[in-house]
């Protein structure tokens, strides 16, 4: 592969996050330098803030490879999205390609293989194909998909609309740069939606464009590990006591910015688990009432775009709950 010179213009610009993930960042980045490919490339990989040894490894790498991998290292804590946010602000490349830090690539011709796609297809804002579900010990799980990702060869908008799904693993996704003709303000709804979960924001500005194309092809490895105390998504999320209200209120505002911005009609909504995220948010309040929990609550109720809508569902589940 060819590695970035100064002033020339890189084809892509590999986007990683890393946190607590000393263990299979290295695996990572190898499956990257692994890539079969002579495009000019940038690897742009942030810590945000870990205290295990992520931030050693990442400085060894960059050491090896200076031209090629760019670390940001973290000294405070910022959030995965508001990182995403910074990395595409960086990233000098015509496309994009992702990898999460405990994810790798499984097929050493990814990104040649779609940037190729995507030459020759100006129809489509991306491409993606499967991953396949690893634990920690880079064991596969042959019988567990993504629960959140929709099979469908070409993904629409509409379909994005219609399943609140995503049609790939973001690990698997390459995609046109389109944030290059942005002010970073343009896009600050990648955090502001939600400081955690951003697959679907960027799915959300890339079908905004122009469809996603979907391969059959395994092209990344997904890890799942959903353990108390530890630092990936599933382990924090499970362990928010608000997660209801952080999911039911993340469509919510990617709705009111989507209404502004690519003209969504009013009568379309985003997130089809909402009225389940609800009312499981009106039984917590039930159980273990607080102040908080109410002020969210009354916040769920104001934003949701329905608000006689979700005024009843929170009467009829307290109704039931008696």
């Amino acid at each position: 592969m060819e590695i970035e010179s100064r002033h020339e213009l890189i084809d892509i610009s590999v986007i990683m996050s890393a946190y607590f993930h000393e263990d299979y960042v290295g695996k990572a980045l190898d499956s990257v330098l692994a890539q079969d490919t002579n495009l000019r490339l940038e690897v742009l990989i942030t810590d945000d803030a870990s205290q295990d040894r992520t931030q050693d490894i990442l400085r060894d790498y960059a050491a090896r490879y200076p031209a090629l991998i760019k670390p940001i290292l973290r000294q405070r804590n910022i959030g995965a999205t508001k990182n995403g946010w910074d990395l595409r602000r960086r990233a000098k490349g015509r496309y994009l390609a992702f990898l999460g830090g405990d994810d790798f690539w499984l097929a050493p011709n990814k990104l040649q293989k779609q940037w190729e796609f995507l030459q020759t297809h100006p129809e489509y804002s991306g491409c993606c194909g499967k991953s396949l579900i690893v634990n920690e010990d880079d064991q596969p799980n042959f019988t567990q998909s993504p629960h959140f990702v929709w099979n469908k060869k070409i993904f629409t908008l509409q379909d994005f609309i219609d399943s609140w799904n995503i049609p790939g693993q973001t690990s698997t996704l390459m995609c046109r740069n389109i944030f290059r003709y942005m002010e970073p303000e343009d896009y600050s709804i990648t955090y502001r939606a939600h400081p955690q979960v951003g697959d679907k924001t960027l799915m959300l500005f890339l079908l905004a464009e122009k469809p996603i194309y979907c391969s059959n092809e395994i092209l990344s490895a997904y890890r799942y590990v959903d353990k108390t105390g530890e630092h990936n998504w599933f382990s924090i999320h499970h362990d928010n006591p608000y997660r209801n209200y952080d999911m039911f209120m993340y469509p919510c505002r990617l709705e009111t910015w989507a209404r502004g911005s690519i003209g969504l009609p009013y009568s379309v909504h985003l997130g089809q688990r909402s009225h389940y995220r609800f009312c499981r948010f009106v039984e917590e309040c039930v159980k273990s009432p607080s102040i908080k929990r109410m002020q969210y609550l009354a916040e769920m109720i104001l934003h949701s775009h329905q608000p006689l809508k979700y005024s009843y569902y929170a009467v009829k589940a307290l109704i039931e709950m008696e």
